[in-house]
């Protein structure tokens, strides 16, 4: 399957936080449930499984109660390693491009499938959650 945009690899871009564990940032939540045989199952239909995470981005850098990027980035491929979960690669993006993919898997995602009144609604219905 093509994603588009001149790169035939299969790939998922997959969140950490929110959707691989729950969330807790700065510090990582449980493992979510059903999550390891997903990305297994995911595997096995041949795509390449990423992780990108907000975590991993330069606007850490220099904030003396947070961890940088770098450690981040361990925090991550620990939780990955400790949980035995199935990954090809983390990254960490130095020019904040969108990184390719045919999936974006994403706990603060609202899917476009052609109708932008639904989108208004989710965006609408998901503001109202937030301020209960």
């Amino acid at each position: 399957m093509s994603n588009n945009q001149g790169d035939e690899t299969k790939r998922v871009i997959v969140d950490f936080d929110g959707t691989i564990c729950g969330f807790a940032f700065p510090d990582t939540g449980p493992l979510e449930p059903g999550v390891k045989e997903a990305l297994q199952e995911i595997r096995d239909m041949g795509y390449e499984i990423v992780i990108h995470s907000c975590r991993t981005g330069s606007y850490w850098e220099g904030q003396l109660s947070m961890p940088n990027r770098l450690e981040h980035f361990k925090i991550i491929f620990k939780f990955m390693v400790l949980h035995d979960l199935p990954y090809d690669r983390i990254l960490i993006d130095e020019n904040y491009d969108k990184p390719i993919a045919t999936f974006y898997i994403d706990d603060r995602g609202i899917g476009y499938h052609g109708n932008w009144n639904d989108v208004v609604n989710e965006v609408r219905e998901r503001t109202c959650l937030d301020q209960l």
